[in-house]
């Protein structure tokens, strides 16, 4: 089951590159082959693939985490020292780029506002993005969990 997942992992790691790639970089017009859209959400197109590509990098490379933790991971070591850093990992990268989902649009519109010499700007926050926020939130007490787990692992072993 792991390495099915494993698998999974990796393949939408590199989806979530590629998608979002081909959203950056084909032309706005709908003129391209295939149908790859950015929502810039007011942003302008520059802004919103450099935001998309910074957290598809980073999206992708939490799979990455996920994917070397799920080859790590055998029948009686569920909590090697391996298996909880790829999964630490995991977790704050993650964490990060939901953070970064949330604070890097309206950090780009008030820097664009600044620039152009505006003393304000309309700022809007979507609460699917603050959502996000909570299961990766959750990922990162586990991990911990995972290391006190592992250290309790190390602890057992050294008595017997």
């Amino acid at each position: 089951m792991a390495s099915r997942l494993r698998v999974a992992a990796w393949l939408a790691a590199f989806a979530c590159l590629a998608v979002t790639a081909l959203a950056v970089l084909m032309p706005a017009d709908g003129t391209a082959p295939v149908a790859a859209m950015l929502s810039s959400g007011g942003l302008p197109r520059a802004w919103a693939g450099g935001i998309a590509l910074l957290l598809a990098a980073l999206s992708a490379a939490a799979l990455i985490e996920l994917a070397r933790m799920l080859g790590r991971l055998q029948a009686h070591a569920w909590f090697s020292a391996a298996v909880v850093r790829h999964f630490r990992r995991f977790a704050g990268l993650l964490a990060l780029a939901a953070l970064l989902r949330v604070l890097l649009p309206p950090l780009a519109t008030l820097a664009l506002a600044w620039q152009a010499g505006r003393h304000a700007a309309a700022l809007t926050f979507d609460g699917g993005d603050l959502l996000a926020l909570l299961p990766a939130s959750v990922f990162f007490l586990v991990a911990r969990l995972f290391d006190e787990a592992a250290r309790l692992e190390d602890d057992s072993r050294s008595i017997v």
